[in-house]
């Protein structure tokens, strides 16, 4: 049978370790998490420590509630994240369609050597058919 403090302890462990990753200091962390769900560090040490500690309802609602506000901002902004990656990968493209000024990309010696590289990457990156 699961208890209220089965169901919160990973979530108040996943505060404590994003926490930790923001602040540098798993101490630091403990206190921050603590302040945000209405209890002490020392109170937070212990419940992840599964040392006997009280639990209230309106504990357990915050730390669900903190939890899922975390998650709702982890979630914006990895989509955020997303849609700055592939408007980058747009831009790229648009690059591929401008000629060089001059027509050609090497001259010299090195314009042989740079014919051999790009035979053999266009077929790696699906270039070679377009």
């Amino acid at each position: 049978m699961q208890t209220a403090a089965n169901l919160a302890n990973p979530l108040v462990g996943a505060l404590v370790k994003h926490a930790e990753r923001r602040t540098g200091s798993r101490m630091l962390a403990y206190e921050a998490v603590g302040r945000t769900i209405g209890t002490t560090a020392s109170w937070v040490r212990k419940f992840i420590g599964n040392q006997p500690v009280r639990l209230d309802a309106d504990v357990f609602l915050r730390i669900r509630a903190t939890y899922q506000a975390n998650c709702d901002r982890w979630d914006a902004q990895a989509d955020e994240d997303r849609a700055a990656f592939f408007a980058l990968g747009e831009a790229d493209d648009a690059m591929d369609s401008v000629a060089p000024p001059g027509g050609a990309v090497a001259k010299g010696a090195n314009a042989a050597r740079g014919r051999q590289a790009s035979a053999v990457v266009a077929p790696l990156v699906d270039e070679g058919g377009r």
